[in-house]
């Protein structure tokens, strides 16, 4: 049958489904999903209270069956166990973000990274291709430009930084200043940028999903939830879903990382969630998850004491 297409643009209604990437080696990862739940997890907890005005609404996987795809899949991995070999056991391989305007994500996608010419934000940190460590995903999602349905498009990859050096704002780095070093960064104790040199483009780079993510900073959600935190020892979320994801099966596990994003977007309240949890989890595993938590935190308490007593 042949597709019906939107009248002046050109765009067929299939491509207005996909956001205009569903023709251009991507596949849209359905909402509903346990794969969608986890990236969206995984970019959530990163942006902590941002998260409402920062919804990730749509999500593409990058296919990499075409020959330039698979050729560049079959690149990273090669890459990847050399790095190993050379540096070590591991790689020193990361998930970052990369933001570009719509057009060049699709050109990115088909025809790898453009190398031609400066980085889009001057080239502060080198002549490279810079990409957003997870903690600042934020930065990269500000950073972006939004598309006509005002949404702005994120690159997740995965890049193989291997042994790093810091370079100073101003450099004029295009390689590694040694063969010691591999990729570079703003600062070693709290990278905010990760640099990937140009010649390593094709090799050290891996993208994985487009991220197309509406801001909106009038959004409000829920309103917090009146009173005092609870007098016994409080517990964080995200610790308690790291604990219980060591105990629980993936199934099991979207379904509590779904109910913590909607908390996050202020859909519904802590208590809430907590009521859930216990439901999906049952007391005895959520008081065995709590109990372990406690335990590190304690174990960790003592081993700080102990290091501030030496020095």
């Amino acid at each position: 049958m042949e597709k019906k297409s939107n009248v002046g643009n050109g765009r067929s209604q299939s491509d207005d489904a996909t956001g205009g990437f569903g023709a251009n080696g991507m596949i849209k990862v359905r909402e509903e999903s346990d794969e969608f739940i986890i990236v969206q997890h995984r970019f959530y907890t990163n942006i902590a209270t941002l998260v409402p005005h920062c919804s990730l609404v749509e999500l593409h996987r990058v296919l990499h069956s075409t020959p330039t795809r698979r050729s560049c899949w079959e690149a990273f991995h090669d890459q990847l166990k050399a790095t190993q070999q050379k540096r070590g056991e591991h790689p020193n391989d990361k998930v970052a973000f990369y933001e570009a305007p719509k057009e060049k994500v699709i050109r990115t996608i088909t025809d790898g990274f453009d190398v031609s010419g400066a980085p889009d934000d001057g080239g502060y940190f080198g002549l490279g291709l810079y990409f957003t460590p997870e903690p600042f995903a934020i930065n990269s999602v500000m950073s972006a430009t939004a598309d006509e349905r005002g949404l702005r498009h994120v690159l997740l990859c995965r890049v193989i930084l291997g042994a790093v050096e810091e370079v100073v704002r101003g450099s004029r780095q295009s390689q590694p200043s040694s063969h010691s070093f591999d990729s570079a960064v703003d600062n070693q104790n709290t990278p905010t940028r990760y640099i990937i040199w140009y010649s390593d483009a094709q090799t050290r780079v891996l993208p994985l999903y487009v991220m197309s993510i509406k801001v909106d900073f009038r959004t409000r959600g829920l309103s917090k939830e009146p009173g005092s935190r609870p007098t016994s020892p409080w517990t964080s979320i995200k610790d308690l879903i790291s604990m219980l994801s060591r105990i629980l099966p993936r199934s099991t596990m979207c379904q509590i990382r779904r109910l913590h994003n909607e908390l996050m977007e202020r859909k519904t309240t802590r208590q809430q969630l907590v009521r859930r949890i216990r439901h999906i989890a049952g007391d005895k595993i959520l008081l065995c998850a709590i109990k372990s938590i406690r335990a590190k935190k304690a174990a960790c308490s003592i081993l700080a004491s102990q290091k501030d007593g030496k020095s």
